[in-house]
């Protein structure tokens, strides 16, 4: 339930808010705070390649199953410049959609359709991942 809530909460708040009556100035401080996140993550996902500490790496040492070797986490360090890149992919379409008058575009990406970003931001890491950089360690 508490995931559902999560990917629903602006078309909800945006049903209710218009059902009230309320403004356009209103429903552009809702649809700022996608944004405001967006740029959030993007700046801490960019200070922490700045810092050497990546983000992306903590990230990969908690879910990964196997150790991660030395080559590995160079690869991920310098990956999480990428990751910045897909971020602000991400926060783009976030400013775009903030300043359109499409409020159901903005509802459903702010929603669910960001997790797509990330999603083929993931799938290209991957096939650069298997294709390029493991093909490198073993020749």
């Amino acid at each position: 339930m508490r995931i559902l809530l999560s990917i629903l909460y602006a078309p909800i708040i945006l049903f209710i808010l218009h059902k009230f009556g309320v403004g356009m100035d209103d429903v552009l401080a809702l649809k700022a705070f996608p944004l405001s996140m967006s740029i959030i993550v993007t700046f801490l996902i960019y200070l922490s390649y700045i810092k050497k500490d990546s983000m992306v790496l903590k990230y990969a040492k908690r879910f990964m199953k196997k150790e991660i070797s030395r080559e590995e986490e160079r690869y991920i360090q310098r990956s999480t410049l990428y990751w910045v890149g897909v971020s602000s992919v991400n926060v783009i379409i976030h400013f775009f959609l903030f300043i359109s008058d499409e409020v159901v575009i903005w509802a459903f990406y702010s929603s669910i359709g960001w997790y797509g970003v990330f999603i083929i931001g993931g799938f290209l890491q991957f096939l650069h991942r298997k294709f390029i950089f493991l093909k490198g360690l073993d020749a």
